[in-house]
């Protein structure tokens, strides 16, 4: 290559194109049906009610901004692809590589001229901060120094004596020197030393701001030519589809930074075709539905304070309502320890009595026991007579219930032998049905073919109808314009031979 890395890049000439939006179809049915679905669904208002792109300026500004998000994609690809070109040299071709590998080369001459740049910024910037820092010491001093005159002139008008003034004002300035430290004596010394004639800080000051415009002129020089090595590359790329497939179809290849910018893109080519199908109707529809839900919100966020308020208040109540129990179960439980107390005693004595009670009540037990022993034997005889009686009329319901068995086996047995006589007779029904229905089948299938086949004999025939008709109708045609051709011709010939009797019969005249 002839061209250096700094050589200027000619501008490529930009073209703009002005597209005149086109007026919003009012559809009053649809604006109606919507609404309507709104009020049965209010998740889908801030969905447009387009699903597709009509207008040709909408889908060429959404084709302007996917070919965009394209190259976005091959752009933040290209670091991985350079740092393995072995990979996709086979995939991008010759040319595609080359001109990947000059991108390279001029990015690393960016990123050169750009940490020199940086140095030159960091160098200027310690200078700037270097006197910035030399100024503010210089005033300090010149403050103590007229700090110190002041100082001195005071003490000159209150002693007495020439001797004494000389002798008060060297202590003052030799007493003013020792009291700053060593560090700030040296400041003074260097600043000194600069305001008798030492300029070398700010010639190089002077040095460096020519060679920062020199390295941004550089620098912008260079960021053409990335420019213009950017657009060479896409190009490319897009006489490629096979490379382009191949970059764009892989996210891996691309670093955290190109992920997070294509992502974004990809969420503003959202945003943008949520915008290009919303019409103004619809824009203006959703604006008052999210005027009336911001409405209901701010007086929902009131009921809720309101409510919040009102829950504090019954808390605290519930609270002092607790607090009130609490001491009420207190109360209790304090007056529940006595009650135990003196339940004990109580148990003891009542205890005690029951004792005493058993014993009586023992003795009158023994004495209702003989009585009801006495019962018993009463009751005893009573139930062997009454089981005696039941026995006997067990044995006639017995005998009942075989007689009433054998009926129902009877009766069984006929209702079986009648079902497998119908069981019979319906299996030789069916399968006469199956027969008939399997031939009806066959007969269906064989109709069909030969319907088929006559409507193909039926289609065959009109057309041969058809193409005789069209050759008649074509016949026809033909001697009509023919008999049309012959009627002109014979009185063409006859006019002709009208004329020349008419000229033969006019030279005669003139001979006589």
């Amino acid at each position: 290559m002839s061209r250096t890395i700094t050589e200027t890049v000619p501008i490529e000439p930009t073209y703009h194109m002005k597209m005149t939006p086109q007026p919003p179809i009012a559809a009053k049915g649809n604006n109606s049906l919507r609404l309507r679905n709104l009020k049965l669904d209010p998740s889908r208002a801030l969905e447009p009610a387009r699903k597709k792109l009509t207008t040709i300026e909408s889908q060429r500004i959404m084709a302007v901004f996917e070919e965009t998000i394209r190259k976005a994609e091959i752009v933040t690809a290209l670091p991985y692809i350079t740092d393995n070109i072995d990979r996709f040299k086979v995939s991008l071709g010759t040319e595609l590589v080359d001109a990947i590998k000059q991108h390279s080369i001029i990015q690393i001459t960016y990123r050169d001229i750009r940490a020199q740049l940086d140095e030159l910024l960091q160098r200027r910037e310690k200078q700037l901060a270097q006197q910035a820092e030399q100024l503010k010491r210089e005033e300090e001093l010149l403050n103590d120094e007229n700090e110190t005159e002041m100082q001195n002139t005071a003490e000159k008008e209150n002693e007495s004596g020439e001797a004494q003034d000389v002798e008060g004002s060297v202590g003052l300035s030799d007493k003013g020197l020792d009291v700053l430290p060593e560090s700030e004596k040296e400041t003074v010394a260097d600043n000194v030393g600069q305001m008798m004639g030492d300029g070398s800080k700010m010639d190089s000051m002077s040095d460096i701001e020519p060679r920062i415009e020199e390295v941004m002129r550089n620098l912008g020089l260079v960021a053409q030519q990335v420019s213009h090595s950017c657009k060479n590359i896409l190009r490319l790329f897009g006489l490629n589809p096979t490379a382009t497939k191949i970059v764009t179809s892989d996210s891996d290849i691309r670093d955290e930074g190109g992920q997070k910018i294509v992502q974004s893109m990809n969420e503003l080519k959202e945003i943008l075709m949520h915008k290009l199908l919303t019409t103004p109707q619809e824009e203006t529809e959703r604006m008052a539905y999210l005027d009336e839900i911001s409405k209901r919100e701010r007086h929902n966020a009131a009921i809720i304070q309101r409510l919040e308020a009102e829950l504090k208040d019954a808390l605290d109540d519930k609270e002092m309502e607790i607090q009130k129990k609490n001491d009420i179960i207190k109360r209790l439980q304090t007056d529940l320890h006595q009650i135990e107390k003196f339940s004990d005693e109580n148990i003891r004595r009542t205890r005690a009595e029951a004792e005493k009670q058993e014993i009586a009540d023992s003795k009158n037990s023994d004495q209702k026991t003989q009585k009801l022993q006495t019962e018993i034997n009463q009751l005893q005889t009573q139930l062997n007579n009454s089981v005696t009686e039941n026995r006997e009329k067990e044995a006639d319901l017995r005998a009942k219930k075989y007689k009433v068995e054998n009926e129902v086996d009877n009766w069984i047995q006929k209702y079986d032998q009648d079902m497998g006589e119908r069981q019979d007779e319906y299996e030789e029904i069916d399968l006469v049905y199956t027969e008939e229905k399997k031939q009806l089948f066959e007969l269906e299938e064989r109709f069909a073919t030969l319907e088929k086949e006559y409507i193909a004999i039926m289609e065959e025939r009109r057309v041969a109808r058809d193409k005789r008709e069209r050759a008649q109708r074509e016949l026809a045609m033909l001697v009509k314009s023919a008999t049309t051709i012959q009627a002109f011709w014979r009185s063409y010939k006859v006019r002709k031979a009208l004329k020349a009797k008419n000229k033969k019969k006019g030279g005669k005249k003139k001979k006589n």
